[in-house]
Formats: structure tokens, C-alpha cells, sequence
């Protein structure tokens, strides 16, 4: 038997009968449960959950084949009941990641090498960047290189951004040490599906040379955060965090060099969780549910 793999995400103001009805429906329909994982946030009264399951392709011993058309019909009524929101992945079909760069090119190289090793299930078709520098990384991976003149003003350069965006039919933009401040009207068209890594951990010391500021100061803890862009400057929805514990004794170059391990760590992570759909947005924060 030949079998496809869906994900099915529910999001609602919490009741009973939730999780009995979207797992009946998925069975009535031949599906087979993978992996069940739901939370109830008490703060909000909101219910989350991520379901992955099984569906027979082809006919066997009399099993029904799954039809996707015929569970959207069948659970849009269910959905309905309950004031649900919900999505439905196939596996077999992967997003379409653009990837925009500056002059650094570790978290760049991250995110390319493990796409390659099969750790992000995505499709990474261009590279765009407001400077020459990483082109020879994406001649490296064989991926189309754009470089935008940010000097013709904001509005044509975000103009010039939106049309490759298009060209190569793109799901979601990875800021992958992207160094230029997007526009509101930029980030408010890509609503969550903008995924940016920031030196989050580095309290209170924002703009130039964080990490200089950070050892200036004297601190024990630096990190990074993947996060959605949105029109508040590193502001937006929380993926994924991680920190690291600094000795006196480090240099400001070895405050560098761990804060680029802990970007390209925290950049993937939070890119694995989207693309596996463990992501859930309610309330301007975000529900991690693994």
C-alpha cells in the first residue's frame, strides 16, 4: 500500500469534543495517527494542535484511498462548529524559501549546508542579497544570486524584491543576517512568513557592534533569537531562543565567534519548527507545540 504524509494543524478558543472530533474524522477518512501533540493555553482559553498521520494513495483489502478534496469538505463542517482554524499539508509538497543575505555569510552557509544534509524541508530556488560579497556561496550550491541596489530608496528596492520574490513563486523569506530594515508595508505583505535571526540575548545593546557593547558591560549570557519580522524593529513573533555562558576571560572576537555558533543554531532551529509546523500565532506571541 502506498501511503502519503499529511499534517494537519487546529487552532480554536478551547472546548470539549475537540480532539475526539478532528481524530474521528481523520480515521473516517483512512488516516492513520503518527504523532498527536495539543496544549490548551489557560492564559488565553486557546486550544493548539498538530497532528500528522498516514493516508493510503492506492486501494487495498478494500481500504478506502484518501482523497484530500473529499477530508476538506468532511472537516471544513467540523471546523466550522467549533470557530476552527486549520491547515492541511502534504508532505510531498514543499515550501519555497528565498533567502536574503548582506556580507556575513555564516548563518547563510547554515541554513545551505543543512537544506543539503536534508534537514530543512524546503526548496531554496534564489539567494538575494544588497551586496556582491556571498555571490561565489550560492554559485557554491548552484542557487540563482540577486543583488538589489538599496540606494534607489527603500520603496524601489523592496519593489525590485517583491518581483523576484514572485518570479520564483516564493512561500516564505529567510533574513539570514539580512542587514537593511524592511518597510511596514513590506513586512505587513509577507505577514508572518518572514523568518529573521537577531542578536536577542544581548540585552539593551542594539545597533552597531552589539557584541563589542555586550563585553564593554561585562555580561555572562549571550544568544540569539529566530523570530517573524514584522513592522517593530526585531520586535516580532518568538520562534526559537538559545544562550550561551561567557567567561570574563573571552575577547570581544571570541564574543563574536560564539555569538555567529549560537545565529546559525538558532536560525535553523527556528526554521525546522516552521517547516515542520510547530508553529501557532495567537494574540501577537507564538505557541511552539512539538
Amino acid at each position: 500500500m502506498n501511503l502519503a504524509t499529511y499534517t494537519l494543524t487546529a487552532t480554536c478558543k478551547d472546548q470539549s469534543g475537540l480532539i475526539a472530533a478532528i481524530t474521528s474524522t481523520i480515521a473516517k477518512n483512512g488516516g492513520n495517527l503518527l504523532n498527536l501533540a495539543q496544549h490548551t493555553s489557560v492564559d488565553l482559553g486557546q486550544f493548539f494542535c498538530r497532528i500528522t498521520f498516514a493516508a493510503p494513495t492506492t486501494a487495498q483489502d478494500g481500504d478506502p484511498i484518501f482523497s484530500p478534496a473529499k477530508f476538506y469538505a468532511e472537516f471544513s463542517e467540523i471546523a466550522a462548529g467549533f470557530e476552527m482554524t486549520w491547515n492541511l499539508y502534504d508532505k510531498s509538497v514543499r515550501q519555497r524559501m528565498a533567502v536574503m543575505v548582506s556580507k556575513t555569510s555564516h548563518c547563510l552557509y547554515e541554513v545551505l549546508l543543512k537544506h543539503a544534509d536534508g534537514q530543512l524541508d524546503c526548496d531554496i530556488p534564489v539567494i538575494i542579497s544588497n551586496h556582491p560579497d556571498l555571490c561565489q556561496v550560492a554559485t557554491e550550491f548552484h542557487i540563482p544570486f540577486f543583488q538589489i541596489d538599496t540606494l534607489k530608496g527603500k520603496e524601489a528596492c523592496e519593489k525590485d524584491i517583491q518581483s523576484i520574490l514572485e518570479q520564483y513563486k516564493i512561500d516564505v523569506v529567510c533574513m539570514a543576517r539580512y542587514m537593511q530594515i524592511l518597510t511596514p508595508e513590506f513586512t505587513k505583505k509577507w505577514n508572518n512568513k518572514i523568518i529573521n535571526i537577531h542578536h536577542g540575548f544581548l540585552p539593551a545593546f542594539k545597533g552597531a557592534k552589539p557584541y563589542d557593547q555586550a563585553w564593554r558591560k561585562g555580561v555572562k549570557l549571550i544568544g540569539a533569537t529566530a523570530h517573524f519580522a514584522n513592522e517593530d524593529l526585531d520586535q516580532g513573533p518568538i520562534i526559537f531562543q538559545d544562550v550561551v555562558r561567557v567567561k570574563d576571560t573571552n575577547s570581544i572576537h571570541e564574543f563574536v565567534e560564539i555569538g555567529k555558533d549560537v545565529e546559525r543554531r538558532v536560525l535553523v532551529e527556528g526554521l525546522k519548527r516552521y517547516f515542520n509546523h510547530n508553529v501557532f500565532i495567537a494574540q501577537g506571541r507564538t505557541f511552539v507545540i512539538e
